[in-house]
C-alpha cells in the first residue's frame, strides 16, 4: 500500500513539474505561412551568399528583384501542390493507400521538374550580374548543394549535407 502511494505522489509531482514547465516555455513566434526553418534558410542562404560572394550593394538589390521576379512562380506551384495534396489525402482517408502514394508521388515529381525549371532560370538570371569570380564561387556552391540534395534524396545518413548555398551548413 505504501510504495503505491509514493509511486502515485511520484506521479502527481513528476507531471505538476512537467506542466509548470510547459506554461513557462516562451510561446513560438509566427512568421507567416512557412513558420520556422525554410524562413531561416532563406535567410541564411542571403546572408551566405553576400558574405561568400562578397557581392555589392547594387548586386545585392538585383538578386532581390530577381527573387521578387520569380517568387509568384514558385506561390503558383505550392497553391497547386496544396490542391493537388488535398485529393491524394482524400484518397488515404478512404484507405486506397496505394492510390495516395501514388498520387503523392506524382505531386513531388510535377513539383521538382517545374520548381527546378524556375530555378534554373533564376539562377541564370543571378549568374549573369556576377563577376567572373563570383560565378565561379556561385558554381561551386551550387554543385555541393546538388551533391547534397541527391544525398539527402538517396536517404543516406545525416540530414545536413556539405554546404552551398540555400541553407545547407558546412
Amino acid at each position: 500500500m505504501s510504495r503505491t502511494r509514493v509511486a502515485a505522489l511520484g506521479a502527481a509531482l513528476l507531471f505538476g513539474i512537467s506542466a509548470v514547465a510547459g506554461a513557462q516555455a516562451p510561446a513560438r513566434p509566427d512568421h507567416g505561412p512557412r513558420n520556422g526553418a525554410g524562413m531561416r534558410r532563406g535567410r541564411e542562404f542571403g546572408d551566405r551568399m553576400v558574405k561568400d560572394l562578397n557581392l555589392t550593394a547594387s548586386q545585392q538589390a538585383q538578386i532581390k528583384t530577381i527573387h521578387a521576379k520569380y517568387k509568384p512562380q514558385f506561390e503558383a506551384i505550392r497553391q497547386q501542390v496544396k490542391a493537388q495534396s488535398e485529393s491524394a489525402r482524400a484518397l488515404r482517408q478512404k484507405g486506397d493507400t496505394a492510390a495516395a502514394r501514388a498520387a503523392f508521388q506524382k505531386v513531388r515529381a510535377d513539383v521538382q521538374a517545374r520548381s527546378q525549371t524556375i530555378r534554373k532560370q533564376e539562377d541564370s538570371d543571378i549568374r549573369a550580374i556576377l563577376t567572373t569570380e563570383q560565378r565561379a564561387k556561385f558554381d561551386a556552391a551550387q554543385a555541393q548543394r546538388k551533391q547534397w540534395m541527391e544525398k539527402r534524396r538517396s536517404g543516406a545518413p545525416g540530414r545536413r549535407g556539405p554546404g552551398g548555398y540555400r541553407g545547407q551548413k558546412s
